[in-house]
């Protein structure tokens, strides 16, 4: 939920470029997922771009699975994700 709020404010904000590090989490839920990809369709719809940053081994392998990887544009530095923004 929190996650979902967030992306709401910055998109009414105007800020389209969205940029979620995910180095910090250790296990996500099929619920974290949906908020992930509700965001991302979020973001899409207002023109905005959302790319996922240092996705751990255990998250990779679950966006991998779920075919989600092909989905999202995924950066492993934070200066990669951050020129790759058009």
């Amino acid at each position: 939920m929190a996650l979902r709020t967030a992306t709401r404010h910055l998109l009414a904000e105007g800020r389209k470029k969205i940029l979620l590090n995910l180095a910090g989490v250790g296990y996500i839920d099929s619920s974290g997922i949906g908020e992930i990809v509700s965001s991302y369709t979020a973001s899409r719809k207002q023109n905005g771009e959302l790319k996922l940053l240092s996705l751990t081994k255990k998250l990779k392998d679950l966006m991998t699975i779920t075919k989600l990887l092909t989905v999202f544009d995924v950066y492993d530095t934070e200066a990669e994700a951050l020129s790759s923004y058009k």
